[in-house]
């Protein structure tokens, strides 16, 4: 099982699989309306509909599930962006609240960002909320070079796919099994 974990008492990060659509789904209903609005850029029931749950698992990219006391915690993925002519990879992450500002959510981007680089990858995508403060905040820190595009209420930062792989690979973020 390939899975990263940092430290005692702290998430473990694995592999998606089919068999987690229910903690997923358990995971996404005790989510805030905020931050499922800022994942998802749209209302989502509770539960979540197996349409959108299903793709998380099985994405076009590679996924994985963060797990702390047998609950679901954390969800991260990377998928190919539809239309461009570079390879782009999309990096998307959702982090339950407990456990949102431990670094969980830069571990498991820089996971998906190792991955969609093996996979042939040359640049990232993050797609945000202008008003996810924290994201962005994230996303300057240690992408600081990346460049932005407004799409409206959303922002698209591009990035080399090496970026942010690169500023993270001295610390113990890419420990896979």
């Amino acid at each position: 099982m390939n899975q990263t974990q940092v430290g005692r008492g702290e998430a473990m990060i694995r592999r998606a699989e089919p068999a987690d659509a229910d903690g997923l789904s358990a995971m996404l209903s005790r989510l805030s309306d905020l931050s499922l609005y800022f994942r998802f850029q749209t209302a989502v029931g509770r539960p979540p509909r197996p349409t959108l749950v299903e793709p998380l698992l099985t994405p076009t990219g590679d996924a994985w599930v963060a797990e702390r006391d047998d609950l679901l915690v954390g969800h991260g993925m990377w998928a190919w962006a539809k239309g461009d002519s570079v390879p782009t990879a999309e990096l998307a992450v959702v982090i339950a609240e407990s456990d949102q500002r431990r670094g969980l959510g830069l571990r498991m981007m820089n996971l998906a960002a190792a991955a969609a680089y093996a996979a042939g990858a040359i640049r990232l995508l993050m797609v945000v909320s202008a008003a996810n403060d924290r994201v962005i905040r994230m996303i300057r820190r240690h992408l600081p070079y990346s460049a932005v595009e407004r799409d409206g209420a959303l922002l698209n930062y591009f990035a080399p796919v090496t970026a942010l792989h690169l500023a993270f690979e001295d610390q113990r973020l890419l420990s896979v099994k």
